[in-house]
């Protein structure tokens, strides 16, 4: 069943407007509205009924220009989706769209003009597909800050580029509540949650994914374990001999395992970091730099720990295929992660166009939902055959 959505067209060209409108009409019952300027356009938005879902974009236009309307978009905490249509060359349109992000705004693309219909249909299925995952992350994010329920971990598989052969598994936890709902992290993590209170958390969730790892290696389906770590979990004292103890209990060897670190928050000391780091390698325990190319600290993390994998952060991979800035840097992170030595996971892959572009960059694994999303451990390995295939995707 298609969503119906409400589409708010600013822009100063009646004929491209005229164009827009009869394309929104031919891909289903989407209501439009359609300002001439920024300033009409924001007192639309303003007295929208139903709220506007999709705001398509000019940038160059009189009283009030594109870029003004983005900050305004941000002041006022639009949670819809936005395209930007413009003749501008392509870095502006470029700079456009990463101020919008910047603005917290959800920036689904950009057109060029004269419109061409299939790149916009393309365009509003990305706005859709952003809109749906926002209304789900509210969902989860509106739950109850100390929700009752087990902890479940779903697995993602990390497939390996060249031959397609599944390589690995991430753990990400979920929480099972009492009537069967599967909650995200926002729901365990949540904010009563102390900072002394994520050791044990982490250990518990280690302990269940490693179970299900030896499980699977009894059924003659050894593949390496991925479990997430926040940094601040490893100031707590005896942290890294509880997990060689869960290790040993499970039958496992650290080799294994390939622990994720995260830098939402470092610990209170860089050195104790490093050191515990370290230690972790020395034990034999695979490590990631996870999110990488995301945040301010992860640079001086790699120069100063010993790293066996970079995991090169959905938001590059993703903007990669439209913006040359991520591709470079998606390119020399690969090369630079080379050199090193160390393997190259890339998160998030979700369309074909990504993951060409990922794979012509050089990186060996492959996670995202072109492959799997995450599943229950007892459906991680497929019953036929052992290696994957991309499902079909639009993009």
């Amino acid at each position: 069943m298609v969503t119906t959505r409400h589409i708010l067209i600013v822009d100063d060209d009646p004929i491209f407007t005229a164009v827009a409108e009869s394309v929104i009409r031919s891909a289903g019952c989407h209501r439009t509205s359609v300002a001439a300027d920024g300033r009409e356009g924001l007192a639309l938005l303003a007295a929208a009924e139903p709220p506007v879902d999709v705001v398509l974009l000019d940038l160059n236009m009189p009283n009030l220009d594109g870029l003004a309307y983005l900050r305004a978009l941000g002041e006022r905490g639009y949670r819809g989706a936005v395209i930007i249509s413009s003749g501008e060359s392509g870095a502006i349109v470029d700079a456009a769209r990463q101020l919008g992000r910047m603005l917290g705004l959800q920036v689904c693309g950009a057109l060029g003009k004269p419109l061409r219909r299939e790149a916009f249909l393309a365009e509003l299925a990305a706005c859709e597909a952003a809109l749906c995952e926002t209304a789900a992350a509210a969902e989860s994010l509106a739950a109850p800050q100390a929700v009752q329920g087990e902890i479940v971990p779903h697995f993602q598989p990390q497939i390996a580029l060249g031959d397609g052969r599944l390589v690995g598994l991430e753990a990400l936890v979920r929480l099972k509540t009492p009537d069967g709902r599967l909650l995200g992290p926002p729901a365990v993590f949540h904010a009563g949650v102390r900072d002394a209170d994520l050791p044990m958390l982490t250990l518990s969730i280690a302990d269940r994914a490693m179970a299900e790892a030896a499980r699977w290696r009894a059924e003659g389906h050894g593949r390496r374990l991925s479990i997430n770590l926040d940094a601040r979990t490893l100031d707590a004292a005896g942290f890294q001999t509880d997990l060689l103890r869960l290790v040993e209990r499970h039958g496992l060897e650290p080799g294994s395992v390939v622990f994720e670190l995260t830098e939402t928050a470092l610990p209170k000391s860089l050195t104790g970091l490093v050191e515990q780091l370290t230690r972790m390698r020395m034990a034999g325990f695979g490590l990631s730099l996870d999110d990488y190319g995301t945040g301010t600290a992860n640079y001086a993390l790699l120069r100063l720990c010993p790293f066996s994998e970079l995991k090169i952060d959905k938001s590059i991979v993703q903007s990669a295929a439209l913006d040359r800035v991520s591709r470079l840097f998606l390119m020399s992170s690969v090369a630079m992660a080379s050199d090193l030595g160390m393997e190259v996971v890339a998160e998030g892959v979700e369309t074909r166009e990504q993951l060409t572009m990922v794979e012509a960059a050089g990186v060996s694994i492959v996670q995202g939902f072109i492959y799997s999303p995450a599943v229950r451990a007892d459906l991680a390995f497929p019953k036929s055959t052992w290696s994957f295939e991309p499902m079909r995707s639009t993009g």
